[in-house]
């Protein structure tokens, strides 16, 4: 389990949004890829604000380069939806999330992820 490349983005004038300037991976345990691809639109973790002093805000905490991923593959749809989530909770323990943080943030992209997953 690893990631490959650096995250590099460049935020938007919206404030909100960040385009991904290089490709990154994340390979999980059984070779699975997990692409953030150059050219991408990502939002970063898509916490509810009212969440944002129990979890932490969009590109802020140790989870950046597994919300990355997240959104990238949320868009692409070329894997499941609970592959995608599962990817996210594997790769925040890789970037050191804590249990108790992790499997918080898992469930909410479990119960709310459905919503972004059927945008676009």
């Amino acid at each position: 389990m690893h990631f490959e490349g650096e995250v590099d983005l460049r935020f938007l004038s919206d404030g909100r949004h960040a385009e991904v300037l290089q490709d990154f991976r994340f390979i999980d345990t059984d070779g699975v890829i997990f692409k953030a691809d150059k050219g991408q639109i990502v939002n970063g973790a898509s916490i509810p604000r009212v969440f944002w002093r129990l979890i932490g805000s969009p590109f802020v905490g140790n989870y950046r380069k597994s919300a990355v991923v997240h959104d990238c593959e949320y868009k692409s749809k070329t894997k499941t939806r609970k592959q995608v989530d599962k990817g996210f909770l594997h790769s925040m323990k890789l970037e050191g999330v804590g249990r108790i943080k992790r499997k918080v943030m898992y469930r909410m992209v479990r119960l709310f992820g459905r919503r972004s997953w059927n945008v676009g």
